[in-house]
């Protein structure tokens, strides 16, 4: 027991006799209580949903559970006049208590607010799309020849020229494809090498650059809107994705095709085939995420009201409403 668990009991303890002693013959010629207080001690109500919570979370009688609340009131009521609430541990202690059972009732409520929404499911989705509602990807190698923005009309016309030089010189990276299969990622960070890769670059990179910029590298997979199958998040220029999805089967070639970045050459790789799993059972998947978020926003929206608007809670059973009884 702590130190300041100690002091309590110790001091309520010395007491509890008097004090109970006090109350019965107290209650003896005091007025009837009302219907919904089951008892007394001083000016603290023992209500009767507060037995009923104690007796439902303990298996008591409620009798039993009656004079468990009574007890702790009891404790409760000497330690206050005995000024051992104040003491700084007991205070932490106190603290810790409530805001342990105050995140549990959160995440009750959380849990009883009903099934995930379909927003709920949009948002849990977004976050895990690659999981759980991914589209078909296109793993793709490609040649860029590079463009400054505000390259002028003779420079872009060398870059296609080139782009075409180099498209004719990729030609053997077909056969490459042809003959090979894509090899399976070791690690989903990793591109995996491909042979049919290696020969695209290599013979992209033997042709004369003529003094332009050309860069020659494998991609990660990417959708036909441009986003990246990553776990980081990467877009691609729209143009690019369109062309790399419009390529049908291993070892399919481009055109030149103009992107922000310059004119390139895609060979594609792999088609990677979506992965869309049923909504029905996205809720399943998502149901924990989701509730403890709906927690975490009930958190955070507690948390706000009482920084603008502080209130204290008085009284045992106002206390209760945040700190439920539990086996």
């Amino acid at each position: 027991m702590s130190p300041g668990r100690r002091a309590i009991a110790g001091a309520a303890c010395l007491c509890a006799c008097v004090a109970w002693a006090a109350l019965s013959t107290s209650a003896r010629g005091a007025p009837p209580l009302p219907p919904d207080v089951a008892a007394r001690v001083g000016a603290i109500d023992i209500h009767v949903d507060s037995v009923a919570r104690i007796t439902a979370a303990q298996q008591l009688l409620p009798a039993r559970a009656r004079d468990a609340a009574i007890r702790d009131a009891l404790f409760a009521a000497e330690a206050r006049d005995r000024g051992l609430d104040q003491a700084p541990e007991v205070q932490r202690e106190i603290s810790a208590v409530l805001a342990r059972r105050l995140l549990h009732r959160l995440k009750e409520e959380a849990e009883s607010a009903g099934p995930v929404t379909d927003d709920e499911l949009r948002v849990a989705t977004e976050r895990h799309w690659l999981d759980l509602d991914r589209p078909e990807g296109y793993r793709t190698v490609h040649a860029v020849v590079r463009l400054s923005a505000d390259a002028d009309e003779a420079t872009r016309e060398r870059a296609r020229a080139l782009a075409e030089a180099i498209r004719r010189a990729v030609l053997s990276a077909r056969d490459v494809a042809s003959r090979s299969e894509p090899p399976r990622a070791v690690e989903a960070r990793q591109p995996p090498t491909d042979p049919a890769a290696d020969a695209f670059i290599s013979a992209a990179k033997a042709v004369p650059a003529d003094g332009l910029e050309v860069v020659a590298q494998p991609l990660p997979p990417v959708t036909a809107a441009g986003r990246a199958l990553t776990p980081e998040p990467q877009q691609f220029d729209a143009d690019f994705a369109r062309a790399a999805a419009s390529l049908a089967a291993r070892g399919d070639l481009s055109a030149p095709v103009a992107s922000s970045f310059g004119v390139h050459v895609i060979m594609l790789l792999e088609r990677i085939p979506a992965q869309v799993v049923p909504a029905e059972e996205r809720r399943g998947l998502v149901r924990d995420e989701v509730v403890t978020e709906r927690a975490r926003a009930a958190q955070a929206k507690l948390l706000d009201e009482l920084r603008r608007e502080p209130w204290v809670a008085g009284g045992i059973d106002a206390l209760l409403e945040l700190v439920r009884i539990e086996p």
